[in-house]
C-alpha cells in the first residue's frame, strides 16, 4: 500500500469526471483522439503500451489490443473512469467507425507524423491541432499531488542515505546506482528520469550522464534525481562541495541559491511565468553570469517530467492553484564546473508549498 507524504494511505485516484472536463473543451461536432501514454493514463488509468482514447460528447472509448483484454477493464474500474474498452487488432483503423464525420482534435506535439497522416486519410471530418488536455492536466487534484509529494519524500530519504558515500571517492555511476536502488527500496516504481550525478568538469553539462569518473576532493557535484509513484513524478537537484569550498565555489553556490529564493518569493496563483523567470535571473545577472543560466527557470511536473506550465522568458502562462512546478536556476562554466538548485512546489491558494525537502547544506 502506498502511503502519502504524511504517512497516511494514498486516496484512490478518481477519474470519473475527467471525460466530462474534456467534453467541456470540445463542440458537438468535434472529438478528441490521443495516443500519448500519459494522456491515456490521465483519462482512463490504463498503463499498457498500446492505447488510444477516442472521446466525443457521446462516446468515451479506450482502444487497445488483445494483450490488454483483462488489464484495460481492470485498470479502468480501479480508477473509476467512465471509459469503455474496445479490443481491436488495428485500433487506429477503427476510429472512423466511432467518429462519424466528427472533426478530430489531436495534439500535434504528441502524435507521430505517420499516425497523423493515417488519421487524415481515414477520417472524413478531418483532423485539427489542439491541446485541450494540456491545461486540464496542469492543475492537479489532491490525489495527484499526494502521489507527487510521496515521490518527493522518497527521493529526500534516498538522497539522505546516499550523501555519506560521496566522501569515499566513489564514481558518479556508483552514486547514481545507489540512489536508484534506494528509490525502489523505499517504494517507488522507478526513476522519474535518468539520475544525473555530475562531478567536477562534468557538472558544467546540465544533462551530464553518470560516468566512471571518480568524485574527488574539491569537486562540485550536481545530483538531479526524481521518483515515480503510480505514474506521478518528482524532480529535485542538489549541488554539493567535496571538502572545503574555495571562495569562488562558495560564491557560485550562494548566488544561485539567492536566485532561486527571489523566484520563490512570488510563487503564487496569478504570477506570470515569464515574470517568474525574469525574477529568478536577477541575482545571477547582477553577478555577471547571466549568459551562463542557459535554460528555463522551471516547468510543470506530473505524469510527465515536463508538463505545463513552461517557466521561461517566452511563456504566456500564469500560475494557477493546483499546479506543481520546479524552480531550478543554474550556472555552467564550460569545461570547469556548474551549480544548480532545484525544488518542487505545489501552488496553493495562498502561495506555494515546497515538496522537496532535502538538505541544502552543500559541504560533504
Amino acid at each position: 500500500m502506498n502511503l502519502s507524504s504524511t504517512g497516511d494511505p494514498l486516496s484512490p485516484l478518481d477519474l470519473s469526471l475527467r471525460g466530462d472536463k474534456v467534453r467541456s473543451e470540445i463542440s458537438d461536432r468535434e472529438a478528441l483522439v490521443t495516443m500519448s501514454p500519459s494522456d491515456v493514463q490521465w483519462l482512463t488509468g490504463f498503463t499498457g503500451s498500446n492505447g488510444i482514447v477516442y472521446l466525443d460528447h457521446e462516446k468515451f472509448i479506450l482502444l487497445t489490443d488483445k494483450r490488454y483484454e483483462e488489464q484495460g477493464p481492470q485498470q479502468i474500474r480501479e480508477s473509476c473512469s467512465s471509459a469503455e474498452v474496445m479490443i481491436s487488432k488495428t485500433p487506429i483503423e477503427d476510429i472512423p467507425s466511432l467518429a462519424l464525420n466528427k472533426i478530430i482534435k489531436v495534439d500535434p506535439n504528441l502524435i507521430t507524423w505517420r499516425a497523423a497522416l493515417q488519421l487524415e486519410e481515414i477520417i472524413e471530418g478531418g483532423i485539427t491541432p489542439s491541446t485541450p488536455l494540456k491545461a486540464l492536466r496542469a492543475q492537479k487534484d489532491e490525489c495527484e499531488i499526494g502521489r507527487i509529494a510521496l515521490a518527493a519524500r522518497i527521493v529526500d530519504e534516498a538522497l539522505n542515505e546516499t550523501i555519506p558515500f560521496l566522501s569515499g571517492n566513489p564514481s558518479e555511476m556508483e552514486i547514481a546506482t545507489h540512489l536508484d536502488f534506494k528509490i525502489r527500496e523505499k517504494g517507488a516504481s522507478g526513476n522519474a528520469y535518468q539520475t544525473i550525478v555530475a562531478s567536477g568538469v562534468n557538472s558544467s553539462k546540465p544533462h551530464a550522464q553518470p560516468s566512471a569518473k571518480k568524485i574527488e576532493n574539491g569537486d562540485l557535484v550536481i545530483i538531479d534525481v526524481g521518483a515515480v509513484v503510480d505514474g506521478y513524478r518528482s524532480d529535485m537537484t542538489r549541488t554539493f562541495i567535496i571538502g572545503e569550498p574555495s571562495v569562488l565555489q562558495q560564491k557560485y553556490m550562494t548566488v544561485v541559491r539567492e536566485s532561486q529564493e527571489e523566484a520563490i518569493k512570488i510563487l503564487k496563483p496569478g504570477t506570470a511565468c515569464a515574470e517568474l523567470d525574469r525574477q529568478c535571473r536577477k541575482k545571477i545577472e547582477e553577478a555577471g553570469w547571466g549568459d551562463l543560466f542557459i535554460h528555463g527557470t522551471g516547468h510543470g511536473v506530473g505524469l510527465d517530467i515536463h508538463e505545463a506550465p513552461a517557466i521561461n522568458s517566452k511563456s504566456i502562462e500564469n500560475l494557477l492553484t493546483g499546479m506543481v512546478v520546479t524552480i531550478e536556476p543554474g550556472i555552467y562554466f564550460s569545461d570547469n564546473c556548474g551549480v544548480r538548485w532545484e525544488d518542487l512546489y505545489e501552488i496553493t491558494e495562498s502561495g506555494a508549498r515546497q515538496l522537496t525537502l532535502s538538505t541544502k547544506s552543500p559541504q560533504v
